[in-house]
Protein backbone atom coordinates (compact mmCIF):
# COMPACT_ATOMS: atom_id res chain seq x y z
CA UNK A 1 0.00 0.00 0.00
CA UNK A 2 1.52 3.37 -0.93
CA UNK A 3 2.71 5.39 2.02
CA UNK A 4 0.75 8.42 0.88
CA UNK A 5 -2.52 6.62 1.53
CA UNK A 6 -1.89 6.53 5.29
CA UNK A 7 -2.52 9.02 8.05
CA UNK A 8 0.57 11.29 8.17
CA UNK A 9 0.29 11.33 11.98
CA UNK A 10 0.91 7.60 12.07
CA UNK A 11 4.68 7.89 12.29
CA UNK A 12 4.40 9.81 15.54
CA UNK A 13 2.32 7.03 17.06
CA UNK A 14 4.63 4.24 15.90
CA UNK A 15 7.38 3.91 18.42
CA UNK A 16 8.36 1.14 20.76
CA UNK A 17 7.40 3.29 23.73
CA UNK A 18 4.04 4.74 22.67
CA UNK A 19 0.82 3.37 24.22
CA UNK A 20 -0.32 2.24 20.76
CA UNK A 21 2.70 0.03 20.16
CA UNK A 22 2.65 -1.28 23.72
CA UNK A 23 -0.95 -2.30 23.02
CA UNK A 24 0.13 -3.93 19.76
CA UNK A 25 2.89 -5.96 21.42
CA UNK A 26 0.55 -7.13 24.21
CA UNK A 27 -2.00 -8.36 21.66
CA UNK A 28 0.65 -9.95 19.47
CA UNK A 29 1.78 -12.04 22.45
CA UNK A 30 -1.71 -13.58 22.55
CA UNK A 31 -1.36 -14.89 18.97
CA UNK A 32 2.37 -15.48 18.44
CA UNK A 33 1.85 -18.06 15.68
CA UNK A 34 -0.50 -15.97 13.55
CA UNK A 35 -0.13 -12.92 11.33
CA UNK A 36 -1.77 -10.07 13.23
CA UNK A 37 -3.99 -7.68 11.24
CA UNK A 38 -4.18 -4.67 13.59
CA UNK A 39 -7.01 -2.20 12.94
CA UNK A 40 -5.86 1.43 12.77
CA UNK A 41 -8.62 3.70 11.51
CA UNK A 42 -9.46 2.73 7.95
CA UNK A 43 -6.64 0.20 7.62
CA UNK A 44 -5.55 -3.15 8.96
CA UNK A 45 -1.82 -2.79 9.59
CA UNK A 46 0.81 -5.52 9.97
CA UNK A 47 4.17 -4.87 11.64
CA UNK A 48 7.66 -6.37 11.90
CA UNK A 49 8.02 -9.97 10.61
CA UNK A 50 4.27 -10.18 9.95
CA UNK A 51 4.56 -7.20 7.61
CA UNK A 52 7.51 -8.70 5.75
CA UNK A 53 5.64 -11.96 5.24
CA UNK A 54 2.34 -10.34 4.24
CA UNK A 55 3.98 -7.87 1.84
CA UNK A 56 5.73 -10.75 0.09
CA UNK A 57 2.71 -13.03 -0.13
CA UNK A 58 0.19 -10.32 -1.01
CA UNK A 59 2.56 -8.42 -3.29
CA UNK A 60 1.91 -5.10 -1.59
CA UNK A 61 4.32 -2.35 -0.62
CA UNK A 62 6.45 -2.84 2.48
CA UNK A 63 7.20 0.46 4.22
CA UNK A 64 9.00 1.48 7.38
CA UNK A 65 8.38 4.27 9.89
CA UNK A 66 10.59 6.06 12.40
CA UNK A 67 13.72 5.57 10.29
CA UNK A 68 15.01 8.94 11.41
CA UNK A 69 14.85 7.84 15.05
CA UNK A 70 16.79 4.67 14.42
CA UNK A 71 13.71 2.57 15.24
CA UNK A 72 12.57 1.54 11.78
CA UNK A 73 9.39 -0.53 12.02
CA UNK A 74 8.56 -2.61 8.91
CA UNK A 75 4.86 -2.31 8.13
CA UNK A 76 2.26 -2.84 5.46
CA UNK A 77 -1.47 -2.40 5.43
CA UNK A 78 -4.72 -3.03 3.58
CA UNK A 79 -7.98 -1.02 3.60
CA UNK A 80 -10.42 -2.52 6.09
CA UNK A 81 -13.25 -2.60 3.52
CA UNK A 82 -11.14 -4.81 1.23
CA UNK A 83 -9.54 -6.92 3.96
CA UNK A 84 -11.49 -10.13 3.27
CA UNK A 85 -9.88 -10.55 -0.14
CA UNK A 86 -6.37 -10.20 1.29
CA UNK A 87 -7.28 -12.47 4.19
CA UNK A 88 -8.48 -15.14 1.77
CA UNK A 89 -5.18 -15.08 -0.11
CA UNK A 90 -3.17 -15.56 3.08
CA UNK A 91 -5.37 -18.44 4.25
CA UNK A 92 -5.13 -20.15 0.87
CA UNK A 93 -1.36 -20.02 1.24
CA UNK A 94 -1.62 -21.84 4.57
CA UNK A 95 -1.16 -18.95 7.02
CA UNK A 96 -3.06 -18.36 10.26
CA UNK A 97 -4.35 -14.79 10.56
CA UNK A 98 -5.55 -13.03 13.71
CA UNK A 99 -7.93 -10.11 13.14
CA UNK A 100 -7.70 -7.37 15.78
CA UNK A 101 -10.55 -4.84 15.70
CA UNK A 102 -11.30 -1.56 17.44
CA UNK A 103 -13.92 -2.27 20.12
CA UNK A 104 -14.93 1.38 20.61
CA UNK A 105 -15.16 4.53 18.56
CA UNK A 106 -12.35 7.06 18.60
CA UNK A 107 -13.41 10.39 20.04
CA UNK A 108 -12.13 13.75 21.27
CA UNK A 109 -9.63 13.32 24.07
CA UNK A 110 -9.41 9.55 23.59
CA UNK A 111 -5.81 8.80 22.69
CA UNK A 112 -6.03 4.99 22.66
CA UNK A 113 -9.12 2.96 21.81
CA UNK A 114 -9.70 -0.55 23.11
CA UNK A 115 -8.71 -3.32 20.67
CA UNK A 116 -9.22 -7.08 20.81
CA UNK A 117 -8.60 -10.12 18.65
CA UNK A 118 -12.09 -10.89 17.35
CA UNK A 119 -11.20 -14.02 15.37
CA UNK A 120 -8.31 -16.17 14.28
CA UNK A 121 -8.79 -17.55 10.78
CA UNK A 122 -6.93 -20.71 9.75
CA UNK A 123 -7.25 -23.00 6.71
CA UNK A 124 -9.39 -25.41 8.71
CA UNK A 125 -11.64 -22.82 10.39
CA UNK A 126 -12.55 -20.59 7.45
CA UNK A 127 -16.20 -19.61 7.04
CA UNK A 128 -15.88 -16.77 4.52
CA UNK A 129 -17.50 -17.53 1.16
CA UNK A 130 -14.32 -16.48 -0.65
CA UNK A 131 -12.43 -19.28 1.12
CA UNK A 132 -14.91 -22.10 0.55
CA UNK A 133 -16.24 -24.16 -2.33
CA UNK A 134 -19.99 -24.51 -2.08
CA UNK A 135 -20.11 -28.22 -3.01
CA UNK A 136 -17.14 -29.25 -0.84
CA UNK A 137 -16.62 -29.51 2.90
CA UNK A 138 -13.80 -27.66 4.61
CA UNK A 139 -12.58 -30.08 7.25
CA UNK A 140 -10.46 -29.45 10.30
CA UNK A 141 -9.21 -32.72 11.83
CA UNK A 142 -7.50 -33.74 15.05
CA UNK A 143 -5.45 -36.88 15.62
CA UNK A 144 -4.80 -38.61 18.96
CA UNK A 145 -2.49 -41.63 18.94
CA UNK A 146 -1.76 -44.40 21.43
CA UNK A 147 0.41 -47.25 20.29
CA UNK A 148 -1.04 -48.89 17.18
CA UNK A 149 -4.43 -47.17 17.49
CA UNK A 150 -5.50 -43.62 16.62
CA UNK A 151 -8.53 -41.46 17.11
CA UNK A 152 -9.55 -39.01 14.38
CA UNK A 153 -12.17 -36.30 14.80
CA UNK A 154 -13.18 -33.92 12.05
CA UNK A 155 -15.38 -30.86 11.91
CA UNK A 156 -16.61 -28.52 9.22
CA UNK A 157 -17.17 -25.31 11.15
CA UNK A 158 -18.96 -23.81 8.14
CA UNK A 159 -21.74 -26.44 8.39
CA UNK A 160 -21.54 -27.74 11.97
CA UNK A 161 -20.75 -31.36 11.00
CA UNK A 162 -18.71 -32.97 13.82
CA UNK A 163 -17.71 -36.67 13.75
CA UNK A 164 -15.07 -38.96 15.22
CA UNK A 165 -13.74 -42.48 14.71
CA UNK A 166 -10.98 -44.84 15.79
CA UNK A 167 -8.74 -46.94 13.57
CA UNK A 168 -5.32 -48.52 13.19
CA UNK A 169 -2.44 -46.10 12.87
CA UNK A 170 -1.63 -47.73 9.52
CA UNK A 171 -4.97 -46.48 8.17
CA UNK A 172 -4.68 -42.96 9.62
CA UNK A 173 -3.05 -41.17 6.70
CA UNK A 174 -5.44 -42.71 4.17
CA UNK A 175 -8.42 -41.63 6.29
CA UNK A 176 -7.16 -38.04 6.46
CA UNK A 177 -6.50 -38.01 2.73
CA UNK A 178 -9.98 -39.37 2.00
CA UNK A 179 -11.52 -36.55 4.04
CA UNK A 180 -9.31 -34.03 2.20
CA UNK A 181 -8.73 -32.14 5.47
CA UNK A 182 -7.36 -28.59 5.25
CA UNK A 183 -5.66 -28.58 8.65
CA UNK A 184 -4.72 -31.28 11.19
CA UNK A 185 -4.36 -30.71 14.93
CA UNK A 186 -1.76 -32.87 16.65
CA UNK A 187 -0.03 -33.00 20.01
CA UNK A 188 3.42 -31.42 20.06
CA UNK A 189 4.94 -34.85 20.67
CA UNK A 190 3.44 -36.27 17.43
CA UNK A 191 5.56 -35.69 14.33
CA UNK A 192 4.54 -38.05 11.51
CA UNK A 193 1.13 -36.68 10.49
CA UNK A 194 0.85 -35.41 6.89
CA UNK A 195 -0.68 -32.19 5.64
CA UNK A 196 -0.84 -28.77 7.27
CA UNK A 197 -0.10 -29.56 10.92
CA UNK A 198 -0.97 -27.32 13.85
CA UNK A 199 0.73 -28.48 17.03
CA UNK A 200 -1.07 -28.06 20.36
CA UNK A 201 0.17 -28.73 23.86
CA UNK A 202 -0.13 -32.40 24.81
CA UNK A 203 -2.48 -31.77 27.77
CA UNK A 204 -5.17 -30.53 25.37
CA UNK A 205 -5.51 -34.13 24.15
CA UNK A 206 -5.92 -35.57 27.66
CA UNK A 207 -9.06 -37.68 28.12
CA UNK A 208 -10.28 -35.98 31.30
CA UNK A 209 -10.06 -32.51 29.80
CA UNK A 210 -11.63 -33.54 26.48
CA UNK A 211 -14.50 -35.46 28.11
CA UNK A 212 -15.35 -32.60 30.45
CA UNK A 213 -15.11 -29.93 27.72
CA UNK A 214 -17.41 -31.85 25.35
CA UNK A 215 -20.01 -32.64 28.02
CA UNK A 216 -20.11 -29.06 29.27
CA UNK A 217 -20.36 -27.52 25.80
CA UNK A 218 -23.13 -29.83 24.57
CA UNK A 219 -24.90 -30.00 27.96
CA UNK A 220 -24.55 -33.77 28.29
CA UNK A 221 -24.22 -35.99 31.36
CA UNK A 222 -22.35 -38.58 29.34
CA UNK A 223 -21.01 -39.03 25.80
CA UNK A 224 -22.58 -42.48 25.49
CA UNK A 225 -25.50 -41.10 23.48
CA UNK A 226 -23.02 -39.83 20.87
CA UNK A 227 -21.57 -43.32 20.49
CA UNK A 228 -18.35 -42.16 22.17
CA UNK A 229 -18.61 -44.21 25.35
CA UNK A 230 -15.34 -46.06 25.81
CA UNK A 231 -13.88 -44.47 22.66
CA UNK A 232 -11.11 -42.70 24.52
CA UNK A 233 -8.96 -41.76 21.52
CA UNK A 234 -11.94 -40.42 19.57
CA UNK A 235 -13.04 -38.38 22.60
CA UNK A 236 -9.55 -36.92 23.04
CA UNK A 237 -9.38 -35.90 19.37
CA UNK A 238 -12.87 -34.35 19.49
CA UNK A 239 -12.01 -32.44 22.67
CA UNK A 240 -8.90 -31.00 21.03
CA UNK A 241 -10.99 -29.73 18.12
CA UNK A 242 -13.47 -28.04 20.47
CA UNK A 243 -10.60 -26.41 22.38
CA UNK A 244 -9.06 -25.09 19.15
CA UNK A 245 -12.36 -23.71 17.86
CA UNK A 246 -13.01 -21.90 21.12
CA UNK A 247 -9.52 -20.44 21.01
CA UNK A 248 -9.74 -19.23 17.41
CA UNK A 249 -13.36 -18.21 16.92
CA UNK A 250 -13.90 -16.04 20.01
CA UNK A 251 -17.65 -16.63 19.69
CA UNK A 252 -20.43 -19.08 20.42
CA UNK A 253 -20.33 -22.45 18.65
CA UNK A 254 -24.00 -23.27 19.07
CA UNK A 255 -24.35 -24.47 15.48
CA UNK A 256 -22.05 -27.45 15.97
CA UNK A 257 -23.58 -30.92 15.93
CA UNK A 258 -22.84 -33.14 18.89
CA UNK A 259 -19.78 -35.20 17.97
CA UNK A 260 -20.99 -38.58 16.70
CA UNK A 261 -18.94 -41.73 16.40
CA UNK A 262 -18.85 -43.49 13.05
CA UNK A 263 -17.29 -46.79 12.05
CA UNK A 264 -15.41 -46.59 8.78
CA UNK A 265 -16.64 -50.09 7.93
CA UNK A 266 -20.21 -48.75 7.73
CA UNK A 267 -19.31 -47.48 4.26
CA UNK A 268 -17.10 -48.77 1.49
CA UNK A 269 -13.55 -47.61 2.15
CA UNK A 270 -12.03 -46.01 -0.90
CA UNK A 271 -8.40 -45.03 -0.66
CA UNK A 272 -6.97 -42.08 -2.55
CA UNK A 273 -5.59 -44.28 -5.34
CA UNK A 274 -8.99 -45.86 -5.96
CA UNK A 275 -10.75 -42.50 -5.96
CA UNK A 276 -8.24 -41.23 -8.49
CA UNK A 277 -8.32 -44.35 -10.72
CA UNK A 278 -12.12 -44.38 -10.78
CA UNK A 279 -12.11 -40.66 -11.70
CA UNK A 280 -14.74 -39.94 -9.09
CA UNK A 281 -13.69 -36.33 -8.56
CA UNK A 282 -10.73 -35.53 -10.78
CA UNK A 283 -9.62 -36.80 -14.22
CA UNK A 284 -6.97 -39.50 -14.18
CA UNK A 285 -4.70 -37.98 -16.80
CA UNK A 286 -3.27 -34.50 -16.98
CA UNK A 287 -4.91 -32.32 -19.59
CA UNK A 288 -8.32 -33.99 -19.31
CA UNK A 289 -11.32 -31.92 -18.23
CA UNK A 290 -13.61 -32.67 -15.31
CA UNK A 291 -16.23 -33.79 -17.81
CA UNK A 292 -14.71 -37.25 -17.60
CA UNK A 293 -15.39 -37.53 -13.85
CA UNK A 294 -18.35 -39.18 -12.17
CA UNK A 295 -19.08 -36.10 -10.06
CA UNK A 296 -19.45 -34.02 -13.23
CA UNK A 297 -21.96 -36.47 -14.68
CA UNK A 298 -24.06 -36.84 -11.52
CA UNK A 299 -23.90 -33.46 -9.83
CA UNK A 300 -26.93 -31.49 -10.94
CA UNK A 301 -27.69 -30.41 -7.40
CA UNK A 302 -29.09 -26.93 -6.93
CA UNK A 303 -27.72 -26.19 -3.44
CA UNK A 304 -24.35 -26.34 -1.76
CA UNK A 305 -25.87 -28.63 0.88
CA UNK A 306 -26.96 -31.12 -1.75
CA UNK A 307 -23.63 -30.93 -3.56
CA UNK A 308 -21.73 -31.77 -0.38
CA UNK A 309 -24.03 -34.70 0.42
CA UNK A 310 -23.65 -36.15 -3.08
CA UNK A 311 -19.87 -35.81 -2.87
CA UNK A 312 -19.84 -37.56 0.53
CA UNK A 313 -21.94 -40.43 -0.84
CA UNK A 314 -19.55 -40.91 -3.74
CA UNK A 315 -16.50 -40.99 -1.48
CA UNK A 316 -18.13 -43.22 1.15
CA UNK A 317 -20.55 -45.49 -0.72
CA UNK A 318 -23.28 -47.09 1.40
CA UNK A 319 -23.11 -50.85 2.02
CA UNK A 320 -26.59 -51.33 3.52
CA UNK A 321 -29.00 -52.84 1.00
CA UNK A 322 -32.13 -51.51 2.76
CA UNK A 323 -30.73 -47.97 2.76
CA UNK A 324 -29.69 -48.20 -0.90
CA UNK A 325 -33.15 -49.45 -1.91
CA UNK A 326 -34.83 -46.62 0.04
CA UNK A 327 -32.72 -44.05 -1.78
CA UNK A 328 -33.48 -45.65 -5.14
CA UNK A 329 -37.22 -45.69 -4.32
CA UNK A 330 -37.04 -41.93 -3.75
CA UNK A 331 -35.15 -41.32 -7.01
CA UNK A 332 -37.63 -43.47 -8.94
CA UNK A 333 -40.58 -41.57 -7.46
CA UNK A 334 -38.99 -38.23 -8.40
CA UNK A 335 -38.21 -39.56 -11.88
CA UNK A 336 -41.87 -40.40 -12.44
CA UNK A 337 -43.18 -37.04 -11.18
CA UNK A 338 -41.72 -34.91 -13.97
CA UNK A 339 -43.62 -31.67 -13.34
CA UNK A 340 -43.27 -31.82 -9.55
CA UNK A 341 -39.55 -32.56 -9.91
CA UNK A 342 -39.07 -29.57 -12.20
CA UNK A 343 -40.94 -27.23 -9.85
CA UNK A 344 -39.05 -28.59 -6.85
CA UNK A 345 -35.71 -27.94 -8.52
CA UNK A 346 -36.78 -24.37 -9.36
CA UNK A 347 -37.54 -23.81 -5.68
CA UNK A 348 -34.29 -25.45 -4.57
CA UNK A 349 -32.32 -23.08 -6.81
CA UNK A 350 -33.54 -20.21 -4.62
CA UNK A 351 -32.71 -21.87 -1.29
CA UNK A 352 -29.41 -20.62 0.03
CA UNK A 353 -26.95 -22.73 1.99
CA UNK A 354 -28.77 -23.00 5.33
CA UNK A 355 -25.92 -24.90 6.97
CA UNK A 356 -23.30 -22.29 6.22
CA UNK A 357 -25.65 -19.37 6.85
CA UNK A 358 -26.42 -20.81 10.30
CA UNK A 359 -22.71 -21.07 11.02
CA UNK A 360 -22.13 -17.44 10.04
CA UNK A 361 -25.07 -16.29 12.16
CA UNK A 362 -23.79 -18.22 15.17
CA UNK A 363 -20.22 -17.02 14.72
CA UNK A 364 -21.37 -13.42 14.26
CA UNK A 365 -19.99 -12.99 10.72
CA UNK A 366 -23.29 -12.87 8.80
CA UNK A 367 -24.39 -9.54 7.35
CA UNK A 368 -27.89 -8.09 6.84
CA UNK A 369 -28.31 -9.50 3.33
CA UNK A 370 -27.35 -12.98 4.49
CA UNK A 371 -29.87 -12.88 7.33
CA UNK A 372 -32.60 -11.78 4.92
CA UNK A 373 -31.63 -14.55 2.49
CA UNK A 374 -31.88 -16.98 5.39
CA UNK A 375 -35.44 -15.88 6.15
CA UNK A 376 -36.45 -16.01 2.50
CA UNK A 377 -35.01 -19.52 2.18
CA UNK A 378 -37.08 -20.69 5.16
CA UNK A 379 -40.13 -19.16 3.48
CA UNK A 380 -39.68 -21.60 0.56
CA UNK A 381 -39.86 -24.70 2.76
CA UNK A 382 -43.70 -24.98 2.80
CA UNK A 383 -43.72 -24.81 -1.01
CA UNK A 384 -41.10 -27.57 -1.15
CA UNK A 385 -43.20 -29.77 1.11
CA UNK A 386 -46.21 -29.18 -1.11
CA UNK A 387 -44.34 -30.16 -4.27
CA UNK A 388 -42.79 -33.36 -2.94
CA UNK A 389 -46.19 -34.57 -1.87
CA UNK A 390 -46.37 -35.82 -5.46
CA UNK A 391 -43.38 -38.14 -4.89
CA UNK A 392 -44.89 -41.48 -3.91
CA UNK A 393 -42.09 -42.95 -1.82
CA UNK A 394 -41.67 -43.61 1.87
CA UNK A 395 -38.28 -41.92 1.85
CA UNK A 396 -39.58 -38.66 0.38
CA UNK A 397 -42.38 -38.63 2.95
CA UNK A 398 -39.72 -38.96 5.63
CA UNK A 399 -37.82 -36.06 4.04
CA UNK A 400 -40.95 -33.92 4.04
CA UNK A 401 -41.43 -34.62 7.74
CA UNK A 402 -37.95 -33.25 8.45
CA UNK A 403 -38.58 -29.95 6.64
CA UNK A 404 -39.41 -27.28 9.19
CA UNK A 405 -39.85 -23.69 8.07
CA UNK A 406 -39.62 -22.50 11.71
CA UNK A 407 -42.36 -19.87 11.24
CA UNK A 408 -41.55 -17.88 14.39
CA UNK A 409 -37.98 -17.33 13.17
CA UNK A 410 -38.89 -16.86 9.50
CA UNK A 411 -41.56 -14.23 10.24
CA UNK A 412 -39.39 -12.35 12.70
CA UNK A 413 -36.56 -12.05 10.17
CA UNK A 414 -38.78 -11.05 7.27
CA UNK A 415 -40.66 -8.50 9.38
CA UNK A 416 -37.47 -6.97 10.74
CA UNK A 417 -35.01 -6.80 7.84
CA UNK A 418 -35.47 -4.17 5.12
CA UNK A 419 -36.45 -5.27 1.63
CA UNK A 420 -33.04 -4.20 0.27
CA UNK A 421 -30.64 -4.09 3.23
CA UNK A 422 -27.04 -2.85 2.98
CA UNK A 423 -24.09 -5.22 2.69
CA UNK A 424 -22.67 -4.04 6.02
CA UNK A 425 -24.57 -3.37 9.21
CA UNK A 426 -22.52 -0.22 9.79
CA UNK A 427 -23.98 1.35 6.64
CA UNK A 428 -27.39 1.72 8.32
CA UNK A 429 -30.83 0.97 6.92
CA UNK A 430 -30.84 -2.71 7.92
CA UNK A 431 -34.07 -2.71 9.91
CA UNK A 432 -37.40 -2.25 8.14
CA UNK A 433 -39.44 0.89 8.87
CA UNK A 434 -42.37 0.15 11.14
CA UNK A 435 -40.63 -2.68 12.99
CA UNK A 436 -39.28 -0.71 15.95
CA UNK A 437 -40.98 2.47 17.18
CA UNK A 438 -37.89 4.06 18.77
CA UNK A 439 -35.84 3.47 15.63
CA UNK A 440 -38.59 4.99 13.47
CA UNK A 441 -38.64 8.05 15.69
CA UNK A 442 -34.88 8.51 15.33
CA UNK A 443 -35.09 8.12 11.57
CA UNK A 444 -37.92 10.59 11.36
CA UNK A 445 -35.92 13.04 13.42
CA UNK A 446 -32.80 12.62 11.31
CA UNK A 447 -34.63 12.93 7.99
CA UNK A 448 -36.95 15.77 8.99
CA UNK A 449 -34.81 17.89 11.31
CA UNK A 450 -34.95 20.86 8.89
CA UNK A 451 -38.72 20.66 8.84
CA UNK A 452 -38.83 20.61 12.65
CA UNK A 453 -36.54 23.65 12.80
CA UNK A 454 -38.76 25.51 10.32
CA UNK A 455 -41.81 24.69 12.42
CA UNK A 456 -40.09 25.99 15.57
CA UNK A 457 -39.03 29.14 13.75
CA UNK A 458 -42.59 29.87 12.55
CA UNK A 459 -44.04 29.20 15.99
CA UNK A 460 -41.50 31.41 17.79
CA UNK A 461 -42.02 34.26 15.30
CA UNK A 462 -45.74 34.12 15.97
CA UNK A 463 -45.17 33.89 19.72
CA UNK A 464 -42.71 36.81 19.94
CA UNK A 465 -43.93 38.93 17.07
CA UNK A 466 -40.32 39.12 15.81
CA UNK A 467 -40.55 38.38 12.07
CA UNK A 468 -36.77 38.47 11.64
CA UNK A 469 -36.22 35.73 14.27
CA UNK A 470 -34.12 32.87 12.91
CA UNK A 471 -33.40 29.35 14.10
CA UNK A 472 -30.01 28.19 12.82
CA UNK A 473 -27.22 25.67 13.41
CA UNK A 474 -23.43 25.72 13.38
CA UNK A 475 -20.82 23.15 14.42
CA UNK A 476 -19.56 25.23 17.34
CA UNK A 477 -22.75 26.35 19.06
CA UNK A 478 -25.24 23.84 17.73
CA UNK A 479 -28.87 25.00 17.32
CA UNK A 480 -29.74 28.54 18.37
CA UNK A 481 -32.37 31.27 18.04
CA UNK A 482 -30.98 34.54 16.70
CA UNK A 483 -32.65 37.90 17.50
CA UNK A 484 -31.40 41.28 16.32
CA UNK A 485 -30.41 43.89 18.93
CA UNK A 486 -33.38 46.01 17.90
CA UNK A 487 -35.81 43.27 18.96
CA UNK A 488 -34.15 42.11 22.16
CA UNK A 489 -36.91 43.67 24.29
CA UNK A 490 -39.34 41.15 22.80
CA UNK A 491 -37.28 38.10 23.75
CA UNK A 492 -39.30 35.86 26.12
CA UNK A 493 -38.05 35.34 29.65
CA UNK A 494 -37.58 31.58 29.09
CA UNK A 495 -34.94 32.19 26.39
CA UNK A 496 -31.40 31.36 27.61
CA UNK A 497 -28.63 33.60 26.28
CA UNK A 498 -26.03 31.55 24.37
CA UNK A 499 -23.83 34.04 22.47
CA UNK A 500 -23.54 37.78 21.99
CA UNK A 501 -22.77 39.21 18.57
CA UNK A 502 -22.28 42.80 17.42
CA UNK A 503 -25.78 43.17 16.01
CA UNK A 504 -27.61 40.22 17.52
CA UNK A 505 -28.01 37.84 20.43
CA UNK A 506 -28.26 34.10 20.19
CA UNK A 507 -30.47 32.10 22.54
CA UNK A 508 -31.52 28.57 23.25
CA UNK A 509 -34.52 26.94 24.89
CA UNK A 510 -35.08 23.58 26.62
CA UNK A 511 -36.98 22.42 23.52
CA UNK A 512 -34.11 23.42 21.21
CA UNK A 513 -31.57 21.76 23.50
CA UNK A 514 -33.56 18.54 23.44
CA UNK A 515 -33.93 18.68 19.65
CA UNK A 516 -30.22 19.36 19.23
CA UNK A 517 -29.32 16.43 21.42
CA UNK A 518 -31.67 14.13 19.53
CA UNK A 519 -30.60 15.22 16.06
CA UNK A 520 -26.88 15.13 16.75
CA UNK A 521 -27.10 11.75 18.44
CA UNK A 522 -29.72 10.27 16.12
CA UNK A 523 -27.26 8.80 13.63
CA UNK A 524 -25.16 7.07 16.28
CA UNK A 525 -28.23 5.94 18.16
CA UNK A 526 -29.79 4.54 14.99
CA UNK A 527 -26.73 2.43 14.24
CA UNK A 528 -26.50 1.27 17.84
CA UNK A 529 -30.16 0.33 17.91
CA UNK A 530 -29.92 -1.48 14.58
CA UNK A 531 -26.94 -3.46 15.88
CA UNK A 532 -28.91 -4.42 19.00
CA UNK A 533 -31.93 -5.55 16.96
CA UNK A 534 -29.72 -7.47 14.54
CA UNK A 535 -27.90 -9.13 17.43
CA UNK A 536 -31.24 -10.19 18.94
CA UNK A 537 -32.26 -11.72 15.62
CA UNK A 538 -28.94 -13.52 15.31
CA UNK A 539 -29.21 -14.99 18.81
CA UNK A 540 -32.83 -15.97 18.19
CA UNK A 541 -31.71 -17.87 15.09
CA UNK A 542 -28.96 -19.61 17.07
CA UNK A 543 -31.57 -20.82 19.56
CA UNK A 544 -33.19 -22.76 16.71
CA UNK A 545 -29.94 -24.33 15.49
CA UNK A 546 -31.11 -27.94 15.91
CA UNK A 547 -34.29 -27.36 13.87
CA UNK A 548 -32.34 -25.49 11.20
CA UNK A 549 -29.80 -28.32 10.88
CA UNK A 550 -32.64 -30.82 10.55
CA UNK A 551 -34.24 -28.78 7.78
CA UNK A 552 -30.90 -28.30 6.03
CA UNK A 553 -30.30 -32.07 6.03
CA UNK A 554 -33.76 -32.65 4.57
CA UNK A 555 -33.22 -30.04 1.86
CA UNK A 556 -29.85 -31.59 1.00
CA UNK A 557 -31.29 -35.08 0.59
CA UNK A 558 -34.23 -33.78 -1.42
CA UNK A 559 -31.77 -31.95 -3.67
CA UNK A 560 -29.65 -35.07 -4.21
CA UNK A 561 -32.75 -37.16 -4.93
CA UNK A 562 -34.07 -34.72 -7.53
CA UNK A 563 -30.63 -34.25 -9.09
CA UNK A 564 -30.13 -37.99 -9.59
CA UNK A 565 -33.66 -38.31 -11.00
CA UNK A 566 -32.89 -35.48 -13.42
CA UNK A 567 -29.66 -37.19 -14.52
CA UNK A 568 -31.54 -40.47 -14.97
CA UNK A 569 -34.21 -38.76 -17.09
CA UNK A 570 -31.68 -36.99 -19.32
CA UNK A 571 -29.42 -40.02 -19.81
CA UNK A 572 -32.16 -42.68 -19.81
CA UNK A 573 -30.65 -44.53 -16.89
CA UNK A 574 -32.57 -47.49 -15.45
CA UNK A 575 -32.74 -48.66 -11.87
CA UNK A 576 -30.23 -51.39 -10.99
CA UNK A 577 -31.72 -54.69 -9.80
CA UNK A 578 -29.74 -54.85 -6.58
CA UNK A 579 -31.28 -58.14 -5.28
CA UNK A 580 -29.43 -59.85 -8.13
CA UNK A 581 -26.17 -58.58 -6.67
CA UNK A 582 -26.67 -60.25 -3.29
CA UNK A 583 -24.98 -63.36 -4.61
CA UNK A 584 -21.88 -61.22 -5.16
CA UNK A 585 -21.69 -60.19 -1.54
CA UNK A 586 -24.24 -57.42 -1.00
CA UNK A 587 -26.78 -58.22 1.71
CA UNK A 588 -29.30 -56.30 3.83
CA UNK A 589 -26.67 -56.24 6.56
CA UNK A 590 -23.86 -55.06 4.28
CA UNK A 591 -20.96 -56.73 2.48
CA UNK A 592 -20.43 -60.38 3.45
Amino acid sequence: MPEGDRDPALSEALSQTTPLMRQYHAIKQQVPNALLMFRLGDFYELFYEDAITAARELEITLTARNKEKGQAIPMCGVPYHAAEGYLARLIQKGYRVAVCDQMEEAGPGKKLVKREVTRVVTPGTATESSLLRSHENNYLAAVCRNGTRAGIAHVDISTGEFRATELDVSDMNAALENLNVREVLVAESVKDVPGLRTALEDWIFSLDYADRALREHFHLLTLDGCGLGGRTLAVSAAGAILHYLRDTQKSALDHLDRPSFYDRSDAMILDAVTVRNLELLEPLFAGETRESTLIHVLDQTCTGMGGRMLRARLLRPCLQLDEIEARLDAVQAALGATIARSETRKLLANVLDLERLLAKLTLGTAGPRELLAFGRSLALVPKLKQQIGAFEAERTRAIAARLDDIPELRDRILNAIAEEPPVNLADGGTIRSGYHAALDELRDLSRNSRQYIAQIELRERARTGIQSLKVRFNNVFGYYIEISKANLQHAPADYERKQTLVNAERFTTPELKELESKVLDAEDKMLTLEREIFQELRLFAAEHAARIRQTAAGVAELDVTCALAQVAAENRYVRPALPLLVRYGLSPGGIR
